[in-house]
């Protein structure tokens, strides 16, 4: 499976270069112009390969060389830079920088050294990708726009999580302000960073503050945030109640009147409800509903290795960024009830208190998670349980949608009259049986 490289150079226009020659050649990659943002997204984004210059302003290769291996000790790391002198050779080559190329770039002799350590993508995973870009953009709506390229941060592995971010893209490219109304424990703001990537602002932090009391203590905050050349014109704020919502749509056209830059601002709020789909009605066009991880498992799946990548290079113990059978059953039957957040914290834990460098098995799992007693499905019956939750979910959304009750529901879809408690639904067999025999 392709991996990713980093790019760092502070020229934007190199940066630019390196990505598009990689890109052309199959590879992901993701490309910072600062090394403090490249630190930022090394601690979040598991990486086969840095490439990186030698001279920045502020911090250059070798102190982002070293912070870079404080993170991760073994990680591939190429320096890319004019000539350099004997003593700054040495001293890169004693914090161990893999390869020093020097500019201008042999194209040749530099693709050959870059497939030492990552992996193209292949023309499946290729044809894929675009095919679920292009199925999730149609299955919003013919009046929406594409999202520019594949998240980095937000998982969008997921049908769900693809139809989101398109909404969500859709909203923001029409509007000054999008509410997302997420989960307890979603992952909004990792898709207001990518968000506020494709609007052009690169690898500028997202400031991220809680909605104060007033609106003029609010306007106090944004004008903080815009005053600075070194933020995104793209801020995150916490509501803490929906009845915030007002408040801040007023704080929105304020803004947008009032700043300097107000015209190509976009304020996402966002909303942690246990039902986030009742307040759209308060958003108006400008809600978006972010799904949980129960519907969204193949993302659920995409965060565990994500997250068990980055602890197990940190550890030096590569074998555990993979999972044992039983122990990926248990991460995709259980429910996640403080979503994306603890299943890092979950996996992260597991990869530490691991005292072999293997595949992290269920029991390292069951112990991060808390759990005394896990039941683990037989394999020939694990996909009809794992089918069964995902019913079981679809049931639960459709009920607090529209205020059903479970005996409401199993009349919508022309159950069985015996179907009147969440119970009776929950212990349903498989609508579609053949689905457990894929």
């Amino acid at each position: 499976m392709a991996g990713r490289i980093l790019v760092l150079d502070d020229e934007e226009n190199y940066a630019e270069m390196l990505q598009d020659l990689l890109r052309d050649n199959n590879y992901r990659v993701d490309m910072a112009t600062r090394p403090e943002r490249a630190i930022d997204q090394l601690e979040e984004i598991p990486y086969d390969l840095v490439i990186s210059d030698y001279k920045m302003p502020v911090m250059d290769g070798a102190d982002f060389l070293k912070k870079s291996r404080e993170l991760y000790p073994n990680l591939p790391f190429i320096l890319v830079s004019g000539l350099m002198n004997t003593p700054e050779l040495v001293k890169v080559a004693n914090m161990s920088v893999t390869l020093v190329m020097e500019k201008p770039l042999d194209t040749e002799a530099f693709l050959q050294q870059v497939a030492r350590f990552s992996e193209p993508m292949t023309e499946e995973e290729k044809n894929r990708q675009a095919q679920e870009s292009e199925e999730a953009s149609a299955e919003v709506g013919e009046t929406s726009s594409s999202y520019p390229e594949e998240p980095r941060f937000f998982s969008a592995v997921s049908a769900a999580a693809k139809r989101f971010m398109q909404h969500a893209w859709t909203v923001a490219n029409a509007s000054k302000e999008l509410f997302i109304l997420e989960p307890v424990g979603g992952d909004a703001e990792l898709a207001a960073k990518d968000i506020s990537a494709w609007r052009g602002n690169s690898d500028l932090p997202v400031a991220s503050f809680d909605f104060p009391g007033s609106k003029e203590e609010a306007m106090v905050r944004l004008r903080e945030v815009f005053s600075g050349h070194d933020q995104s014109n793209t801020v995150c704020i916490r509501l803490t109640s929906s009845d915030q919502i007002a408040r801040a749509r007023e704080l929105t056209e304020a803004a947008a009147g009032e700043l300097d830059d107000g015209n190509n601002m976009l304020l996402v709020y966002h909303l942690e409800a246990d039902n986030p789909s009742s307040h759209l009605g308060d958003t108006g066009d400008h809600g978006v509903v972010l799904p949980s991880l129960n519907e969204r498992t193949p993302d659920t799946a995409s965060y565990a290795r994500r997250f068990a990548k980055i602890a197990s290079e940190r550890s030096g113990m590569k074998n555990c960024a993979e999972f044992t059978p039983e122990a990926v059953y248990l991460l995709l039957s259980h429910d996640w009830p403080r979503g994306y957040k603890e299943v890092q914290e979950v996996v992260m834990q597991s990869v530490k208190s691991s005292e072999s460098d293997e595949a992290i098995s269920v029991e390292l799992l069951q112990n991060a998670m808390g759990l005394e007693d896990v039941q683990i499905a037989s394999p020939d019956t694990r996909l009809n349980v794992l089918m069964k939750k995902a019913q079981r979910h679809y049931f639960e959304r459709e009920m607090l949608a529209d205020g059903l009750t479970a005996a409401d529901l199993a009349r919508k879809l022309e159950f069985e009259n015996s179907i009147q408690t969440r119970d009776d639904l929950k212990n349903m067999s498989l609508v579609k049986s053949e689905l457990a025999k894929l």
